[in-house]
């Protein structure tokens, strides 16, 4: 019998994965399996680090190895950067790290159009392939990667302490990421991906912003949005996401920003919403992050803004976590037909 749990446990239409990079190849892992995404933080290496392993941290105050897949692919292993995101993975009985070049989405996958291919060894780390946007993405069984972690991997002979930058901004950047994640600590396991205080975290102007990561349907590049003639300031547009028509809000100008600029690389966040098709702009995607209670904390009641309803404060840099049921509820969303 196979060990490796099916992919499609609870015969789902879909399933929510992140998409991300590593290179010039594309990957996917079920957002089941997923704890928090982050920055890459400063590694450890101790002296019995396991052959084929980057490193350890500390998360929640738990050490985590921490991988790259392409160890287990026979691909090029180029040294890392400052850049690089970090996404913690878990499985019924471990917890682990997994270095990737970008974030590129989160999104649904039809189950139906997921070819799985047939499992070799419970080391064979894809688990099935899927097309996207004219790409074949391949999703990665995190249960395979369990296995690597408790029954080992052939040594690839990398010196991998050689592949992390060494000059004192990037040690320094590195060094601040560890800092604030072991500060995120909590007394159990998170269990529901979907749980209140996990947040997607982005960009407008110079200021951080959260969303509960429940709203989060998808996040998507802000490009063929058309403009809608005589529509509100705060409406950027329509764009369409496999058939579906998104209306695009600015959330700068919706917010009353004084700067509402659009960066040309700016995203839009797909929400999950029974009444609206709606998408939001932002100028970057920072993380997705699993927040402890104690650092979110009741709006200050100095700030000036009636959509947020909260902050979250870690290593004296401050979130704003904006209020959903507010914003979607507001009447400048709704369209008087008379």
């Amino acid at each position: 019998m196979n060990e490796l749990m099916p992919y499609n446990e609870y015969d789902l239409e879909f399933q929510k994965n992140i998409y991300f990079s590593i290179g010039n190849n594309k990957y996917a892992l079920p957002l089941a399996n997923v704890l928090a995404v982050t920055q890459l933080p400063k590694l450890d290496y101790p002296q019995k680090l396991p052959s084929n392993f980057v490193g350890v941290m500390n998360f929640n105050n738990m050490v985590l190895n921490v991988m790259d897949i392409r160890f287990y692919l026979n691909m090029e292993v180029n040294p890392y950067s400052v850049s690089n995101k970090l996404i913690i993975a878990k499985t019924d009985e471990a917890m682990f790290g997994i270095i990737v070049d970008e974030i590129l989405n989160i999104t649904d996958f039809a189950n139906s159009k997921i070819e799985r291919l047939p499992f070799i060894s419970n080391t064979q780390i894809i688990e099935s392939i899927y097309s996207h946007d004219g790409e074949n993405i391949s999703i990665i069984n995190a249960y395979a990667l369990e296995k690597i972690i408790k029954n080992g991997y052939p040594d690839a002979g990398i010196d991998v302490c050689s592949l992390f930058p060494k000059d004192k901004e990037s040690l320094q950047i590195f060094q601040s990421r560890s800092q604030i994640l072991s500060q995120r600590v909590e007394n159990a396991v998170i269990k529901n991906i979907f749980s209140d205080n996990k947040f997607l975290s982005f960009k407008l102007n110079n200021t951080v912003y959260c969303i509960k990561l429940k709203y989060v349907k998808e996040i998507t590049n802000a490009s063929n949005i058309l403009s809608i003639p005589c529509s509100a300031d705060y409406i950027q547009g329509l764009m369409t996401i496999r058939g579906d028509f998104i209306t695009v809000l600015n959330l700068k100008k919706f917010l009353n920003f004084a700067n509402a600029e659009i960066p040309m690389k700016s995203k839009v966040i797909v929400i999950n919403s029974s009444d609206f098709k709606l998408g939001f702009l932002a100028d970057d995607i920072e993380d997705m992050i699993d927040v402890p209670e104690e650092c979110i904390n009741a709006k200050n009641l100095s700030l000036d803004d009636a959509f947020v309803e909260a902050e979250i404060i870690q290593q004296n840099n401050v979130m704003f976590v904006l209020n959903m049921e507010k914003i979607l509820s507001d009447e400048k969303l709704y369209i008087d037909e008379n």
